[in-house]
C-alpha cells in the first residue's frame, strides 16, 4: 500500500502494507491513538526524506517501517507535545547510514570478485588471485542449494531479481533475501 492512500488505523505498518502483524486498537489504547496521529502527520515527509537519500523504493519502505517500529516501541516515552519529526528523522538517518554501510560492503565484495584474470595482475600475483576465486567458489558452494541457486543466476549468470523470482516461483523479496544472507556469509569465509 503506497504511503499516500489512506491508513488502515488499526495497522501502524500500513506504510509498507504488512496488516497482517500488528494491531493496536486505538479505540482500547491510548499509545495506539498517540501512534496513529504521529503516523499518518509524518508518513509522507518520512518517506520522501528516506527516499531521497536511498533512491531505492523497496529498501525506502523498510527504513521507514524501521522507524515507526521503534517509535512505537518508545511511545509511551516521547513526549508527543513536541515536534516529533526530528526524531524520526534521526531514526531515518541512523538506518540509512547503516543501509548504506551494507550496501557499499556487498558491492565491494562484488567488485572483488571477476569472473576472468584481469590482465592487468602480475604473474606474480596470479596465484594469490587464482586461490582467492577457489575459496571464493568453495565458499558459495557451502551455501544451502536454493541459496546457491538464487545466487549464481544474480551474481554469477547475471539475472535480475524479478527475473530470478519469476523463474523459480518466488518473491523477489524472497531473492533479496536470500542473496543477502549469501553476501554476508561469504563475507565471513573469506579472508581480508
Amino acid at each position: 500500500m503506497p504511503l499516500n492512500q489512506p491508513h488502515d488505523n488499526n495497522c501502524p505498518d500500513a506504510a509498507t502494507g504488512n496488516t497482517g502483524r500488528w494491531r493496536p486498537s486505538p479505540q482500547q489504547d491510548p499509545a495506539a491513538e498517540r501512534f496513529n496521529q504521529i503516523f499518518l502527520a509524518t508518513k509522507d515527509r518520512m518517506y520522501q526524506f528516506v527516499k531521497k537519500l536511498t533512491q531505492d523504493e523497496s529498501d525506502t519502505k523498510d527504513i521507514v517501517q524501521d522507524c515507526y517500529v521503534s517509535l512505537w516501541q518508545k511511545i509511551n516515552e516521547i513526549d508527543t507535545e513536541k515536534d516529533i519529526l526530528p526524531l524520526l528523522f534521526t531514526y531515518a538517518r541512523n538506518r540509512v547510514i547503516d543501509y548504506l554501510r551494507k550496501k557499499t560492503s556487498r558491492q565491494q565484495l562484488l567488485s572483488e570478485w571477476p569472473q576472468e584474470i584481469p590482465g592487468d595482475v602480475p604473474p606474480e600475483q596470479q596465484l594469490d588471485y587464482k586461490e582467492r576465486m577457489t575459496q571464493l567458489q568453495l565458499s558459495i558452494n557451502q551455501l544451502p542449494s536454493h541459496r546457491k541457486k538464487i545466487f549464481t543466476m544474480v551474481k554469477q549468470d547475471g539475472f535480475s531479481h524479478k527475473e530470478v523470482a519469476r523463474q523459480l516461483g518466488i518473491s523477489a523479496a524472497t531473492v533479496k533475501k536470500q542473496i543477502g544472507l549469501s553476501l554476508k556469509f561469504l563475507k565471513t569465509q573469506l579472508p581480508r
